[in-house]
C-alpha cells in the first residue's frame, strides 16, 4: 500500500512551510540602528544619571512612520545621525549617505545643515543595499518658535512663556547648546533660543546664540568705574568680576582718572575670556581735546560743575565726567560723559517746539589714532520739552533709539542710571 504523502505532496507541503516562515517575518522593517539607552531630563537634578550601552538593535525595533525623533548629533565625517526616540526614550544612531533625502515639513528637499540639534523629525525606510536611512523629514506635527529672544524662562517652575502663552517643560524635554545637553536652568537671560513642542508641552529647546563670560584681571586703576562691552553692555569694574555676555565679538572700552583704552575680544559660548585691564590702560594720564558744537544761542554747558566756554576746545582727562546742558525754553538734563580718545566732537542739536531739529550732527573728528573708538563718536544730544523715555534692562533708553548714531548718549544714559 502506498503512503498517504506522495513525493509530489511532500514537496508541496515543504513549499507552503517555507512561505509561512517567510510571511512571519513580514510587517517589520529591518533596523540596524545602534541603540544608546539613557535617562535624564532638562529639569534640574542633583545628579544626572546617564547609562549608555551601545549594541545592535533587536529585530523587534520598528520604525514607525508617526514616531518623532529629536536630532542630537549629525556627524558629517562618520555620516551618522543620532536621534532621540520620544516613543522609546532612547538614542538611536543611524547611517545616512548621499542618497538619503533631507526634507522640510512640506516634503521639499532641504539641506542637512538645517537639521541642527533639537530639530524634531520623522524618518523613513532603511535602504536595502546600505542600511542607511532613505529619508529624514522635519515634522509638521509640532509648533516651532525660531531664534527668539523675547521669552520668560522659569526653570524652577518648569515653565516658559512665549508671546503670552505658557508652555510646560517636562522631564522628557531636551535642551541643547551646540552638541552639549544642558539643563533649562543653564540658559542665559540674553540667549537666543529655538523652542519646539506639541500642544502645551515643550519637546526641545536649542540655544542658537548662547553666552560666555568675561573675567576682569588687574582692575586696580579702574575699580568703581564703568566698562563698556560693545554698544549695549555696561558694567561696573570690580576685582575678579565675572560678566555674562552673549557670544560674539566686542569692542571693550575702559577709562578712569586719565587712563583708558579699547580692545577687541571674541566671547565664545560656554567659555570664559580673561581681559587684562593693564593691557587697556594706555599711557597715562591722558587727555582728550573735546569740542562742543552748540547750535542754539544761550545754551550753557557745564562739565564737572564748571561752565565750559563752548567756543574753545576743552582738554578733558580720560574717564567719566558729569555733563549738564541748559537752554532757556528747554528742559535741562544731566549726562555722564566718558572720554577715552585723543579728540572728539559733540554736537548739541536742540529740538524746537515743533519737533524740528535745529541742525544735524557733523562728522566725527579724531586725530593721531589708528582705530576710531566708539566712545569718541560724535553724537547729537537733544534736550527737548517732550522727550519720552522708557526703562529697558536697567538703563534709560529713548524711544526709537539709534545706537549707531547716538552711542555716546546711550553710554551716558546707562551710566547715569547706574550711578544715581
Amino acid at each position: 500500500m502506498r503512503g498517504i504523502f506522495t513525493p509530489k505532496t511532500k514537496n508541496l507541503i515543504l513549499i507552503v512551510m517555507v512561505l509561512a516562515f517567510a510571511l512571519m517575518g513580514c510587517g517589520k522593517r529591518p533596523n540596524n540602528a545602534t541603540v544608546t539607552n539613557h535617562t535624564g531630563s532638562a529639569l534640574k537634578q542633583d545628579k544626572e544619571t546617564v547609562e549608555e550601552a551601545s549594541a545592535l538593535a533587536d529585530d523587534d525595533l520598528e520604525i514607525k512612520e508617526s514616531s518623532l525623533f529629536i536630532v542630537e548629533n549629525l556627524d558629517m565625517n562618520e555620516e551618522t545621525i543620532s536621534l532621540y526616540s520620544l516613543d522609546e526614550d532612547k538614542q538611536l544612531r543611524y547611517n545616512y549617505n548621499m542618497t538619503t533625502r533631507f526634507l522640510d515639513k512640506f516634503g521639499t528637499s532641504s539641506v542637512w545643515a538645517s537639521f541642527t540639534n533639537g530639530t524634531v523629525v520623522t524618518i523613513g525606510d532603511l535602504l536595502p543595499a546600505s542600511g542607511a536611512l532613505a529619508s529624514i523629514q522635519k515634522s509638521g506635527d509640532v509648533w516651532i518658535y525660531d531664534d527668539i529672544s523675547k521669552y520668560k524662562l522659569e526653570a524652577d517652575r518648569n515653565l516658559i512663556t512665549i508671546d503670552g502663552h505658557n508652555y510646560k517643560i517636562t522631564d522628557k524635554t531636551k535642551v541643547y547648546s551646540d552638541n552639549l545637553k544642558i539643563q533649562a536652568s543653564d540658559i542665559g537671560k540674553d540667549d537666543i533660543i529655538t523652542v519646539v513642542g506639541q500642544e502645551k508641552n515643550v519637546i526641545s529647546i536649542a540655544v542658537t546664540t548662547g553666552h560666555g563670560y568675561i573675567k576682569l584681571a588687574n582692575t586696580s586703576l579702574f575699580d568703581g568705574s564703568m566698562i563698556f562691552i560693545g554698544k549695549k553692555i555696561v558694567s561696573t569694574v570690580y576685582k575678579d568680576e565675572l560678566i555674562e555676555v552673549p557670544e560674539g565679538t566686542y569692542q571693550v572700552t575702559v577709562a578712569n582718572n586719565g587712563w583708558g583704552g579699547s580692545g577687541e575680544y571674541t566671547i565664545a559660548r560656554n567659555s570664559t575670556t580673561v581681559i587684562d585691564l593693564d593691557e587697556l590702560k594706555g599711557d597715562g594720564p591722558s587727555f582728550c581735546l573735546l569740542t562742543f558744537l552748540v547750535t542754539v544761542p544761550d545754551t550753557y554747558v557745564y562739565l564737572d560743575g564748571k561752565q565750559v566756554d563752548v567756543t574753545e576746545p576743552q582738554e578733558v582727562q580720560y574717564g567719566a565726567h558729569k555733563l549738564v546742558v541748559q537752554c532757556d525754553g528747554y528742559t535741562s538734563w544731566n549726562k555722564t560723559l566718558v572720554v577715552n580718545s585723543e579728540s572728539a566732537t559733540i554736537t548739541l542739536a536742540m529740538e524746537s517746539s515743533d519737533g524740528q531739529t535745529e541742525t544735524s550732527a557733523a562728522q566725527n573728528t579724531e586725530q593721531n589714532t589708528e582705530n576710531q573708538t566708539t566712545n569718541s563718536s560724535e553724537t547729537s544730544q537733544q534736550p527737548s520739552r517732550n522727550l519720552s523715555e522708557k526703562e529697558t534692562a536697567g538703563s534709560t533708553i529713548k524711544d526709537n533709539y539709534d545706537y549707531e548714531v547716538d552711542y555716546l548718549s546711550t553710554i551716558s544714559d546707562l551710566i547715569s542710571n547706574l550711578m544715581n
